[in-house]
């Protein structure tokens, strides 16, 4: 397989791709993400991804891969967008509102051919439902610290799979990656598998 130059800092995303065999590069994208904030979530997410893997292939070198896959993930809920919460006071928030209610998690992808500089983008949407949470099971998983770093406060991989009454969508996409769109974007675009 082909090395793909993964924009990304996620260690959800390197893992997903490690336990298939991609080779990997990661070079972690720095980019201003308020700077899409008035954009529909579902077109916010494809952008971010799409300026991530911009940003990345721009300070590529000569040796670096020939692929390059940058990759958003936004929680939302009506007409909330919770992205990575800053403390546990707001992580506490966003718990309490996806208590009991169903949400949507939006991830957006941007495949990147340095050879052609062709750029595609694609998305993926999954409606999560939670159980109603109390007060001490919310303290109880913000313990945890599992909500640290994550859009919406949670990872569906670990225990707050407890809450996830309901998932209608892609799995790997709530956990920060929507794989078999991924596979879609890069046998498209002719990766070599």
């Amino acid at each position: 397989m082909e090395p793909i130059l993964l924009a990304s800092a996620s260690p959800r995303r390197l893992e997903a791709l490690s336990a298939l065999g991609f080779p990997l590069v990661v070079r972690p994208a720095d980019v201003d993400e308020s700077a899409r904030d008035g954009e529909p979530v579902a077109r916010r997410v494809r952008s971010l991804a799409s300026d991530k893997a911009r940003a990345v292939a721009a300070m590529a070198g000569a040796g670096d891969p020939r692929w390059v896959l940058g990759a958003d993930t936004l929680v939302a809920i009506e007409d909330r967008v919770l992205g990575k919460p800053r403390d546990r006071a707001e992580a506490a928030t966003h718990l309490a509102l996806l208590s009991g209610r169903e949400h949507t998690v939006h991830s957006g992808l941007a495949l990147l051919d340095r050879a052609s500089g062709g750029l595609v983008e694609a998305g993926s949407a999954t409606l999560v439902e939670f159980l109603s949470l109390s007060p001490a099971e919310i303290e109880w998983y913000l313990d945890s610290g599992e909500w640290e770093g994550v859009a919406g406060s949670y990872r569906i991989q670990e225990r707050a799979a407890l809450f996830a009454a309901r998932l209608d969508g892609s799995y790997s996409g709530v956990v920060g990656l929507p794989l078999a769109v991924v596979y879609g974007m890069l046998r498209a675009a002719g990766y070599r598998f």
